[in-house]
């Protein structure tokens, strides 16, 4: 197959230079914002469907169940309604994702009140003039749960707990967030995965999680946009502000949370419309990119501090990576959201369902290790939000359409109100095969609808057909859009050239003469026993059972990304090479790479 090479210069730029690029397009929207279409209009199969379904039968193991539900003090580590909360969030946006009523939930609802304090929330009653800040954070994920649940079902009960916590917890404690501690000479840098309170700065407790107080932000955002209380903006307005303020960097803050504050600025932001609020989101996003992701796109646990990774931030990174996508239309962003979830939330999942640590990927790091089995307490529990929300990034709906983003097996019903429903189901080959299938169910549609087809920078020659005839199309900022009258049993098939090859290591300080492999979204690895010497021209053709070989060497090459493997475990523990050597490298040779693997297919 011969490969237009001003395309390959085109996906070439785009691929080496944009995928860490600034990111730095207009910061106000230009083009008209697609909505999520709603998880009860889609039913996921496929790896996805099994992904969380696997986790939702773990969140209904006795861990998660009533009876253990609700540790005192000492059990959750003075995280007062951190597990409460995040088991709600996780079974609730599982159930909503799987289409599947959650066992335990009615009765894990009905114990709230008896185990809530005489204000209203989980654990001690703080004193006037002080703010605990891991009980802020852990309520973060209660007024997030309890939100989400009462969008899911309209569960009045769970209004009135919300507007309890806003009175008694929320609003005692507003005015101190002006004098949340962000002065790294008084932040003390340690702890352990679970994070402790480490002293009292004023009139704050502070934890070694620094600046876990904005995932409590995150929670009273969302409790904003559902009751409306104007005394709540002032607190909100103060909060955003002090986050913007606050070093990262210097501070060594906790990515999960520096990413949970972005997720809660962008929901701002969706309110509020204020322009600055969008930049500032860009900028602290690519701060994080640039000096706390690894190379197979997981975090730094803190800024400055690789020494683990956590789930829970990866699933941040991937939110805030969709939402800036939506806002700004900077298709780099759906493509590292695709990286993200292959390489990172793929490989943290386990086959129990729940989700496991790594140590941290790095330019003097090669290797991918895992580091603890599941981070029960914590990270399996926002596994249900990251698998929901990336179920949601299938398909955006827009006044005159679709747009497709992630592939994956599904059934999709977009309502378009009054101008009538469009019904589809999605079969893909996707990842690593090329081609995506979708079958008209239902159209009743006053218009003839325009699809917007995703085609990440790893992907070259798309070509639509409908009904087997190849029609027109366009390719614009990674999109190919169709628009085509569209009637019941019509079969639209998209396909693309998967490409394959390097991509530089991205870890600041840069390691010269290492690399790492792809193919299309999927990082490559090796066996650690094995360290090949990458040759100046890497052609990677696949093989049987999702493995690869490279022309020149004999080692048996696989995937980051699994399926719920059990070898992925600590035993031993599983290691995988994923950063390779290859000397005298320059940007002429990536071009011939790009070029010959394109051609080759």
């Amino acid at each position: 197959m011969k490969l237009n090479m001003k395309l390959v210069t085109g996906v070439l730029i785009c691929f080496a230079g944009g995928i860490m690029a600034s990111g730095a397009r207009s910061t106000t929207p230009a083009h008209v914002v697609p909505e999520p279409v709603s998880l009860q209009e889609i039913q996921v199969q496929g790896e996805l469907g099994l992904r969380i379904s696997r986790n939702f039968d773990r969140l209904e193991e006795p861990y998660y169940q009533p009876d253990q539900d609700f540790p005192d003090l000492k059990q959750s580590g003075n995280w007062p309604g951190d597990k409460e909360g995040r088991v709600l969030l996780g079974l609730t946006l599982d159930g909503e994702a799987a289409h599947r009523v959650p066992k335990y939930l009615a009765e894990i609802l009905r114990r709230y009140p008896e185990k809530f304090n005489g204000k209203g929330y989980f654990g001690d009653i703080c004193p006037a003039g002080v703010a605990d800040e891991q009980q802020l954070a852990g309520h973060g994920w209660v007024l997030r749960g309890l939100c989400e649940y009462f969008l899911w079902t309209h569960d009045p009960q769970c209004l009135k707990w919300i507007n309890r916590i806003l009175d008694n917890l929320v609003l005692p404690t507003g005015k101190l967030q002006a004098e949340y501690p962000i002065d790294s000479t008084r932040r003390v840098a340690g702890g352990d995965v679970n994070g402790t309170i480490s002293r009292k700065i004023g009139s704050w407790l502070v934890s070694t999680d620094v600046g876990c107080d904005f995932i409590f932000l995150d929670g009273l955002v969302q409790a904003y946009q559902i009751t409306e209380r104007a005394e709540l903006k002032p607190i909100i307005d103060s909060m955003a502000h002090r986050f913007q303020e606050m070093d990262l960097r210097t501070v060594q803050a906790q990515t999960h949370a520096s990413l949970t504050g972005m997720r809660a600025l962008l929901r701002y932001y969706e309110i509020t419309r204020q322009p600055q609020i969008l930049s500032a989101v860009i900028k602290r996003f690519n701060l994080y990119r640039h000096f706390a992701m690894t190379e197979n796109f997981e975090n730094y646990n803190w800024f400055g501090r690789p020494e683990w990774t956590e789930p829970c931030a990866v699933i941040d990174s991937y939110m805030v990576a969709m939402s800036l996508w939506r806002w700004t239309g900077d298709a780099d962003y759906a493509a590292l959201s695709e990286h993200i979830y292959y390489n990172g939330i793929c490989f943290e999942q386990r086959a129990n369902g729940g989700f496991g640590i790594q140590k941290c990927s790095r330019a003097d790091s090669p290797m991918l290790t895992v580091d603890c089995q599941e981070a029960s307490w914590c990270c399996t529990m926002r596994g249900g939000e990251g698998l929901a929300r990336v179920a949601q990034s299938l398909c955006f709906q827009l006044p005159g359409g679709l747009d497709f983003v992630h592939f994956n097996d599904a059934s999709i019903r977009a309502d378009f109100k009054t101008r009538g429903i469009l019904e589809l189901t999605e079969q893909t080959t996707y990842p690593f095969g090329s081609t995506i299938r979708f079958t008209v169910l239902t159209n009743t549609l006053s218009f003839t609808p325009t699809l917007r087809l995703f085609a990440p920078p790893w992907t070259a020659i798309p070509n639509v057909r409908l009904n087997g005839q190849r029609i027109k199309s366009s390719l614009k900022d990674h999109f190919v859009t169709v628009q085509a009258a569209l009637h019941p049993s019509d079969v639209i098939e998209y396909s693309f050239t998967l490409l394959s090859g390097r991509l530089p290591v991205e870890s600041q300080p840069p390691t010269a003469n290492f690399s790492k492999l792809y193919f299309g979204p999927l990082l490559l690895g090796c066996p650690l026993a094995h360290n090949p010497v990458l040759p100046p021209l890497c052609r990677i053709s696949s093989e049987a059972g999702h493995h690869f070989h490279i022309d020149g060497l004999t080692e048996d090459f696989g995937t980051v990304y699994h399926l719920l493997d059990p070898c992925i475990n600590t035993n031993g523990p599983y290691q995988t090479r994923m950063l390779f050597r290859c000397p005298n490298v320059t940007v002429e040779t990536e071009k011939l790479q790009i070029s010959a693997d394109a051609n080759a297919r």
